[in-house]
Formats: C-alpha cells, structure tokens, sequence
C-alpha cells in the first residue's frame, strides 16, 4: 500500500486553494455582466463533445428534446437580485436503446449523479447563474443514445454575495454507459456503483470530487485530468485496480495499490483479477486518495 506522509498536510493546503479559487473563479466568472438583468439561455452548436458514439446522420433519431419541463422565473427590475432558476429535465427510456452517452459541461457549483431512474436520463437543477440546457438523441441502428446537458451562456447576477448552482442527476442502470463529466470548479459527488460504466472521463479544474465506481462490467477506464482538486476514488474489493499518475504535485494515499514503478501502482494479483479498473490520474496540485469498499 502506497501513502504519502505528507498526503494529510497537502490535503489541507489543496483543500484551502480550492475554496479560495472556487470563490476568486466564480467572482472573475461574473464581474463581466453584472449590469444587466436579462438572461440568455443556448446552446453553442459549435461545441465538440466528442461523442464517438458511432451516429449517422442517416440513420440518427434526433429527438432533440431541449430544454424540457424547464421552469424559468421572470426577471426581476431590480438588478442586483435575480431569483433562482428550477429545471427539470427527462428523456424516456426506450427498450432498445443498449448503450449511450453522457455528457456533462458544467461551470462553478455543485454536482451529484447517484441513484436509479426509470427513464433514460433525469436532471433538476437549481441556480441563479444562467441555467442549463439539454438535448438527447437515438440512434436505432446502433441501439445508442447520447444525452447532454450543458451549463448555459448568458449574464450572471449576485445577490447579497450569493451564488447558487446545482445540478442532480441520475441515469437509468439497464444501459452501457460512457460517461464524459467537465465541471470548472466546486464539488462533485458521483456514485456510480449502480452503473454499466464502461468508460469515464473526469475534466475539473479547482474542485472538490467524490468517485464511487461498481463492478458491474468486467472492464472499466477512468481518466481524470484535474488542476488545484482534491479527489477521492472508491473501488470495490472485488476489482483489480491499475493506477497511473501523471503530476509531480500530488499527495496520495493509495489503498491497496502498491508501486510497480514511476507513477505505476496496481492491487496484489490485478493481472489475474477477473474484473479490472484501470485509471489515468493527471493532475496539478491534486490531492488523490484511493479507499476500498
């Protein structure tokens, strides 16, 4: 078992660098429109989500299903004060759908994925920055489907100090999963034990993340690119874990993983092991902690 000894006092330090940036970054995010009241709410179609999901155009059941359900309050003249935004988005499940994507972009605030839904996909979120947008598309050929949901652009208002953004999710446990999160800063907690996750993509920037992952799948990769963070991993015992780590900053406590080589860490019999979670860890001044379960 690797643990660094000084894993506890550069937690701490990390822990304080997160608050401040999280706070300094939200500020900077905001200053730029603060004279306005007036929202706007859209979705950029020039971003690259980078899918690979295998969709035709041909052959692609675009439901585009923007936007569902979502509750936004009126603007208020006062422009110091804008109350905060509810929404509520869900696409249906459908029987053939085996496999799909999701697809989170979100900016400063606070994020959970856990528990099971009886739809494909289900969201609310809670805010008063600029709200979120969705879609989703199917396609039947390949039996997929992929689900965004996108922090959206606009103008940012502060009352009394105070930003409220959140975001929670949950997804419908019959599908294969991949799964492709980018948050810019605050906290993340995702407990995908429950989850055919066959692929996961972390992006953060200053954030706070709690990752739980399952052994549904025989095989799973998880890559996780983090800058001034502190993230903690759970693995079941019943998985072999190989870990590499890309940063020359990180404090780590890393149970059951013992050192192969340079930045190499795996469990005691990982290439027998039936179930293997492999895991690219790079990060800044990250603090990363591996715990069993």
């Amino acid at each position: 078992m690797v643990s660094g000894r000084e894993g506890g006092r550069s937690g701490g330090i990390v822990g304080l660098l997160i608050t401040l940036a999280v706070f300094g970054g939200i500020v900077n995010k905001t200053d730029r429109a603060l004279d306005t009241d007036r929202w706007n709410f859209g979705w950029n179609d020039h971003d690259n989500w980078d899918h690979d999901d295998g969709d035709n155009d041909d052959e692609d059941d675009d439901n585009d299903q923007d936007d569902q359900n979502n509750e936004d309050e009126d603007d208020n003249e006062d422009h110091d004060s804008v109350k905060p935004v509810n929404g509520n988005y869900k696409y249906e499940m459908e029987d053939f759908i085996q496999k799909a994507n999701f697809n989170l972009e979100g900016g400063a605030g606070s994020f959970t994925l856990k528990g099971n839904t009886d739809k494909l996909f289900e969201a609310n979120t809670h805010t008063n920055l600029v709200g979120f947008t969705s879609n989703t598309s199917v396609n039947k050929v390949d039996n997929t489907a992929t689900v965004n949901l996108k922090m959206g652009e606009g103008n940012v208002s502060i009352k009394n100090g105070e930003i409220k953004n959140e975001a929670k999710i949950q997804l419908n446990e019959r599908p294969i999963w991949k799964i492709d999160l980018g948050i810019g800063a605050g906290k993340g907690d995702f407990d995908f034990s429950n989850y055919k996750v066959e692929s996961l993509k972390v992006s953060t920037g200053v954030a706070d993340m709690d990752i739980r992952l399952g052994d549904k799948l025989a095989y799973s990769s998880v890559k996780i690119e983090s800058g001034v963070a502190s993230v903690t991993i759970e693995i079941p015992s019943s998985m072999g874990c190989e870990m590499r780590i890309d940063g020359a900053l990180n404090a780590k406590t890393l149970e059951g993983l013992d050192k192969v080589s340079s930045n190499l860490y795996r469990s005691a019999g990982f290439d027998k092991a039936e179930k293997k979670i492999v895991i690219d860890f790079e990060g800044g001044l990250t603090s990363v902690n591996i715990k069993r379960y």
